[in-house]
């Protein structure tokens, strides 16, 4: 049976992400323990899209973070707030 991740790395390669991007998004994963990963899987599983939008989440994290902008940080969590609702109704 495959894990979470190994289903993810599927679908991260198959989507439009550059080859490094994928590389990046995969390696960046794998520090997540699998349990974790459901959720993910099968969101991606249902729409391939928010592969691209999660890793630009997470790109966009941790400028916030690099950078120290605590105005990027809310507004990023702002947006998430958004698309989770979006994602209830």
């Amino acid at each position: 049976m495959e894990t979470n991740l190994q289903n993810i790395q599927k679908l991260i390669v198959d989507s439009e992400l550059s080859k490094e991007m994928q590389d990046d998004f995969v390696a960046l994963l794998t520090l997540v323990p699998d349990t974790e990963l459901d959720s993910m899987a099968k969101l991606l599983s249902e729409d391939k899209d928010w592969v691209s939008r999660i890793y630009q989440n997470i790109k966009a994290k941790q400028s916030a973070l690099a950078t120290g902008g605590q105005v990027s940080w809310s507004k990023i969590i702002q947006e998430e707030e958004v698309q989770l609702k979006d994602l209830e109704s």
